[in-house]
Protein backbone atom coordinates (compact mmCIF):
# COMPACT_ATOMS: atom_id res chain seq x y z
CA UNK A 1 0.00 0.00 0.00
CA UNK A 2 1.38 3.52 -0.76
CA UNK A 3 0.06 6.68 0.76
CA UNK A 4 -1.30 8.80 -2.03
CA UNK A 5 -2.79 12.84 -1.16
CA UNK A 6 -3.94 14.65 -3.98
CA UNK A 7 -4.35 18.46 -3.79
CA UNK A 8 -7.36 20.62 -5.70
CA UNK A 9 -8.79 24.05 -5.34
CA UNK A 10 -12.33 24.80 -3.87
CA UNK A 11 -14.93 27.24 -5.45
CA UNK A 12 -13.14 30.07 -3.94
CA UNK A 13 -9.57 28.87 -5.94
CA UNK A 14 -8.19 28.12 -2.12
CA UNK A 15 -5.75 24.97 -1.85
CA UNK A 16 -7.26 21.99 0.12
CA UNK A 17 -6.63 18.23 0.44
CA UNK A 18 -8.84 16.68 -1.65
CA UNK A 19 -8.16 12.95 -0.33
CA UNK A 20 -5.27 11.73 1.75
CA UNK A 21 -6.01 7.58 1.58
CA UNK A 22 -4.03 4.10 1.30
CA UNK A 23 -4.10 2.72 -2.20
CA UNK A 24 -2.74 -0.11 -4.37
CA UNK A 25 0.84 0.66 -5.83
CA UNK A 26 -0.16 -1.05 -8.58
CA UNK A 27 -2.44 1.63 -9.80
CA UNK A 28 -1.36 5.50 -8.77
CA UNK A 29 -2.04 8.04 -10.67
CA UNK A 30 -3.44 8.69 -14.50
CA UNK A 31 -3.73 11.61 -16.45
CA UNK A 32 -5.53 10.21 -20.11
CA UNK A 33 -4.48 13.91 -22.12
CA UNK A 34 -1.40 15.55 -22.88
CA UNK A 35 -1.23 18.44 -21.95
CA UNK A 36 -2.73 16.87 -18.59
CA UNK A 37 -6.13 18.16 -17.37
CA UNK A 38 -7.81 19.40 -14.29
CA UNK A 39 -11.00 18.05 -15.27
CA UNK A 40 -14.13 19.00 -16.54
CA UNK A 41 -15.19 22.52 -15.16
CA UNK A 42 -12.09 22.87 -12.97
CA UNK A 43 -10.76 26.21 -13.47
CA UNK A 44 -7.10 26.94 -14.57
CA UNK A 45 -5.46 29.14 -11.74
CA UNK A 46 -2.61 31.54 -12.90
CA UNK A 47 1.34 30.52 -11.64
CA UNK A 48 2.97 32.52 -9.32
CA UNK A 49 6.37 30.87 -10.06
CA UNK A 50 6.38 30.23 -13.96
CA UNK A 51 10.24 30.39 -13.62
CA UNK A 52 10.32 26.53 -12.16
CA UNK A 53 7.89 25.53 -14.62
CA UNK A 54 8.25 23.05 -17.59
CA UNK A 55 7.53 24.51 -21.19
CA UNK A 56 3.77 24.47 -22.29
CA UNK A 57 2.56 21.22 -23.14
CA UNK A 58 5.87 19.85 -21.75
CA UNK A 59 7.22 18.28 -18.69
CA UNK A 60 9.94 18.71 -15.90
CA UNK A 61 11.66 16.04 -13.63
CA UNK A 62 13.20 17.72 -10.70
CA UNK A 63 15.19 15.85 -7.25
CA UNK A 64 14.71 18.16 -4.38
CA UNK A 65 16.98 18.24 -1.36
CA UNK A 66 15.27 20.24 0.68
CA UNK A 67 16.91 21.92 4.19
CA UNK A 68 15.36 22.65 7.09
CA UNK A 69 12.96 25.27 7.14
CA UNK A 70 15.06 26.73 9.75
CA UNK A 71 17.86 27.45 6.79
CA UNK A 72 15.28 27.87 4.13
CA UNK A 73 13.00 30.34 5.62
CA UNK A 74 15.89 33.09 5.41
CA UNK A 75 16.61 32.13 1.75
CA UNK A 76 13.13 33.06 0.30
CA UNK A 77 13.78 36.02 -1.13
CA UNK A 78 15.90 34.22 -4.08
CA UNK A 79 13.29 32.12 -4.85
CA UNK A 80 11.20 34.37 -7.98
CA UNK A 81 7.77 33.70 -7.68
CA UNK A 82 7.59 32.24 -3.54
CA UNK A 83 6.60 34.40 -1.07
CA UNK A 84 8.27 35.00 2.30
CA UNK A 85 6.39 31.19 3.79
CA UNK A 86 7.01 29.53 0.33
CA UNK A 87 4.09 29.60 -0.71
CA UNK A 88 3.71 28.93 -4.91
CA UNK A 89 1.79 28.01 -7.39
CA UNK A 90 2.36 26.53 -11.13
CA UNK A 91 -0.10 25.56 -13.86
CA UNK A 92 1.29 22.02 -13.54
CA UNK A 93 0.41 18.62 -12.30
CA UNK A 94 3.29 17.59 -10.21
CA UNK A 95 3.87 13.98 -9.14
CA UNK A 96 6.18 14.20 -5.86
CA UNK A 97 7.72 11.22 -4.23
CA UNK A 98 9.32 11.24 -0.77
CA UNK A 99 12.62 9.26 -1.38
CA UNK A 100 13.90 10.26 3.00
CA UNK A 101 12.64 12.28 5.60
CA UNK A 102 9.41 14.36 6.67
CA UNK A 103 8.02 17.21 5.19
CA UNK A 104 4.78 19.19 6.11
CA UNK A 105 2.94 20.36 2.82
CA UNK A 106 0.85 23.50 3.70
CA UNK A 107 -1.96 24.46 1.56
CA UNK A 108 -4.87 27.53 2.03
CA UNK A 109 -6.70 25.11 4.21
CA UNK A 110 -4.89 22.73 6.01
CA UNK A 111 -1.84 21.30 6.46
CA UNK A 112 0.25 17.61 6.31
CA UNK A 113 3.06 15.67 6.90
CA UNK A 114 4.47 13.41 4.33
CA UNK A 115 6.51 10.76 4.78
CA UNK A 116 9.35 8.54 2.76
CA UNK A 117 7.58 6.38 -0.01
CA UNK A 118 4.25 8.56 0.41
CA UNK A 119 3.00 10.16 -3.17
CA UNK A 120 1.35 13.78 -3.39
CA UNK A 121 -0.50 15.01 -6.75
CA UNK A 122 -0.11 18.80 -6.91
CA UNK A 123 -3.14 19.87 -8.60
CA UNK A 124 -2.27 23.86 -9.88
CA UNK A 125 -2.81 24.52 -6.15
CA UNK A 126 -1.01 27.46 -3.95
CA UNK A 127 1.29 25.18 -1.64
CA UNK A 128 4.46 25.27 0.34
CA UNK A 129 7.09 22.65 1.49
CA UNK A 130 8.28 22.92 5.56
CA UNK A 131 11.03 20.91 6.31
CA UNK A 132 10.42 21.28 10.39
CA UNK A 133 13.22 18.53 10.71
CA UNK A 134 16.93 18.87 11.75
CA UNK A 135 17.49 17.00 8.23
CA UNK A 136 17.70 17.68 4.30
CA UNK A 137 14.76 15.88 2.81
CA UNK A 138 15.26 14.41 0.09
CA UNK A 139 12.48 13.90 -2.96
CA UNK A 140 11.38 13.44 -6.95
CA UNK A 141 8.49 15.61 -8.71
CA UNK A 142 7.35 15.15 -12.47
CA UNK A 143 5.45 18.08 -13.14
CA UNK A 144 3.60 18.05 -16.38
CA UNK A 145 1.91 21.14 -17.92
CA UNK A 146 -1.62 22.10 -17.84
CA UNK A 147 -0.93 25.06 -21.02
CA UNK A 148 -1.28 23.49 -24.92
CA UNK A 149 1.82 24.23 -26.89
Amino acid sequence: MVRRIVTGNNAQGRSYFVSDEQIAEMYVWESMQAPAQLGEGVPLLPSTAPTIEPPAGGSKVTRVLMEPWATMKAKMAQYHGLDADGFHRTTTIDYIMLVSGEVDLILDEGRTTVRAGDLVVQRNTNHAWHNMGDVPVDFWGVMMSLLPR
